[in-house]
């Protein structure tokens, strides 16, 4: 389980940024009609955002014994990490990143942003930060927003309206805005200003994002390798375009797939695990052959989508270790069903 967690945190450091430099920009034009924003009052403050690149994130624990230390608070912490959200999982291994990277003392996380009622007892929560970072090599205070994405795209557009998150309730075209239209201008109203500790407000604030994820894209394996469909590839506006990029297919790919990885094996992976496409403890007595697989799928997918989810499946090598060659969604009926009525 250690080396999981290793591979975790190699990946959240090393694995490109999703969002480009015109992110910002283009989250006004992509909003969705049902996206309002909602903010305590204007943005009185300058509303500086600061790109976060993918070279800045592969400088992350670069110093001297840090990743070393890092990884062995995250170890220590094995137990909490095995389960839970994915999001919150996520967030807690920036925690850990922020921490040794910015010391301790200059990194706060979940920061809530509330106001008094005023005809009420009690207090009224506009949001909260994801961090807030007090940079003091750059003297600046840092108010990052942190997420972790998994897309498919349904068609070769690059509106973000044609991303959506396998259980249908996410969609690009709502998360992309509500990061940089509302959750950070947050820290720019009066109120969010008065959320930052006093002693750390002499200096200015700027505004970064801590995105990773995947676009997964429609494939059919039966006609093409997938090599030759990232060659063709409409990538979505605003996206970094070395973002980490997969595949899904239909069910009825399912036989073609099987063909292009006929020995190799195949196992479902929770969503724990979505960020490496590992499966805990992976191994070969975990994996299961394609026969075992398609016998048992229509049962698994139809269980999959009551519960408004896709099947996220890895391919491996049977052999040593059973590294991971490939992993990607295959979309169940809740899915399909809607993406046929588009």
């Amino acid at each position: 389980m250690k080396n999981l967690f290793e591979r975790e945190l190699n990946w959240i450091i090393n694995s490109p940024v999703f969002f480009s430099s015109q992110a910002e920009l283009i989250a006004r034009t992509e909003a969705a009609s049902d996206f309002s924003v909602s903010l305590p009052g204007p943005v009185v403050i300058p509303n500086n955002f600061l790109e976060f690149t993918t070279a800045q994130s592969l400088q992350l624990l670069a110093k001297p014994d840090a990743y070393r230390r890092c990884r062995d608070e995250l170890v220590e912490g094995l137990p909490a990490l095995q389960t839970g959200r994915l999001g919150l999982v996520f967030e807690r291994y920036l925690e850990s990143i922020f921490t040794v990277e910015f010391g301790e003392e200059n990194v706060l996380s979940r920061v809530p942003v509330r106001e008094k009622n005023q005809h009420l007892a009690g207090w009224k929560t506009w949001g909260e930060f994801d961090f807030l970072i007090r940079n003091v090599e750059e003297k600046r205070i840092e108010h990052w927003e942190s997420s972790i994405k998994f897309y498919l795209q349904v068609k070769d557009n690059p509106a973000w309206h044609n991303c959506w998150g396998p259980g249908l309730v996410d969609r690009l075209d709502l998360k992309g805005p509500k990061t940089f239209l509302q959750q950070l201008p947050l820290s720019s109203t009066s109120l969010g200003w008065e959320s930052i500790p006093l002693a750390w407000r002499s200096w200015p604030l700027v505004k970064r994002v801590f995105a990773k994820g995947t676009i997964f894209y429609r494939w059919d394996p039966e006609r093409e390798a997938f090599a030759d469909r990232l060659k063709t590839l409409e990538l979505p506006t605003g996206l970094n375009p070395e973002h980490q990029k997969s595949w899904w297919i239909m069910p009825e790919s399912l036989a073609a797939l099987r063909e292009r990885y006929s020995r190799s094996k195949i196992a479902i992976v929770p969503r724990r695990f979505w960020m490496t496409g590992l499966i805990p403890f992976a191994g070969a007595e975990s994996l299961e052959n394609w026969n075992t697989f398609i016998a048992n799928f229509a049962l698994r997918a139809k269980l999959a989508s009551e519960k408004k989810e896709c099947l996220f499946v890895g391919i491996y090598d049977p052999t040593g270790k059973a590294q991971v060659q490939c992993f990607g969604f295959i979309a169940t009926p809740h899915f399909f069903e809607r993406f046929n009525q588009q």
